[in-house]
């Protein structure tokens, strides 16, 4: 992985955003990848809506039907997690670089435009902070430095919720290449790539998270038939709940852990 400084970038991300909200035209290979034969929004869309379920069981799991009061999505992007996270919280704050996805957030969302590094957030403000596919963008920065701000926003005993994708997943084999090969037809930013799932776990624990706890969120992929994706579900349902090595294998993993209570 190159590594690029943050002041770059921070100007690709706001740059994928501006350019995403754009009507631009396609070249010749990405209208044939983006046909119904490779890609459909509703294959895209079954996949999404099955993960953030997910996500959304495994928090009520460590929640155990408890409510916070304030609950941080970081990066929020549009707020498409709030419809999965919304009832974990009195109120549900999110914070992003660009300001074009913050725009059609929900209204009952606090956003603000900002940099996760300075978020401005007093200390010890959150009690639940959720990150959704947010890390596997900046792999080439490192993690650490996201995860301090993180433990310093978080109330002692506050929760940290993390969704990425996992190297280990089999169809990387072909998707990946794919991509090189193609030019990056759909759309995603540059340098964001999935990763082996030991990174992340070892920088929650240098950041003084404990309490962890990983869990496949789903094997499924947004390129395959529904049918297809359905049938995958139906098979790989028992390794979701799974803590043996194959869930590294997952497609999408979910990281949980906790900032320690104060000593008395």
């Amino acid at each position: 992985m190159v590594r690029i400084n943050y002041s770059e970038k921070k100007k690709r991300e706001k740059e994928w955003h501006e350019q995403s909200s754009l009507n631009k035209e396609k070249s010749f290979i990405s209208t044939i990848l983006h046909s119904k034969i490779f890609f459909s929004r509703e294959r895209r869309k079954f996949e999404f809506n099955l993960t953030k379920n997910q996500m959304k069981f495994f928090v009520q799991q460590h929640l155990k039907n408890k409510k916070v009061e304030k609950l941080l999505i970081a990066p929020c992007g549009n707020g498409v997690d709030y419809e999965y996270l919304k009832n974990f919280a009195n109120l549900i704050y999110g914070i992003d670089l660009s300001p074009v996805p913050l725009k059609e957030c929900p209204p009952l969302m606090q956003v603000k435009e900002g940099d996760i590094l300075k978020s401005e957030y007093p200390n010890e403000f959150f009690d639940f902070i959720a990150s959704p596919l947010f890390f596997h963008h900046i792999l080439s920065l490192g993690f650490e430095h996201f995860l301090n701000e993180f433990y310093r926003i978080l109330k002692p005993g506050g929760y940290l919720i993390i969704l990425e994708p996992s190297i280990f997943y089999p169809l990387n084999a072909f998707t990946r290449p794919l991509k090189k090969i193609t030019g990056n037809v759909y759309g995603e930013v540059e340098d964001e790539a999935p990763f082996n799932p030991k990174i992340l776990i070892n920088s929650l624990k240098k950041t003084g998270f404990v309490n962890l706890d990983v869990k496949a969120a789903s094997f499924g992929h947004m390129s395959l038939y529904i049918p297809i994706a359905k049938a995958i579900r139906f098979l790989t349902k028992p390794l979701l709940k799974t803590d043996k090595f194959w869930k590294y294998f997952a497609s999408v993993l979910l990281f949980w852990g906790e900032k320690p209570l104060l000593e008395e």
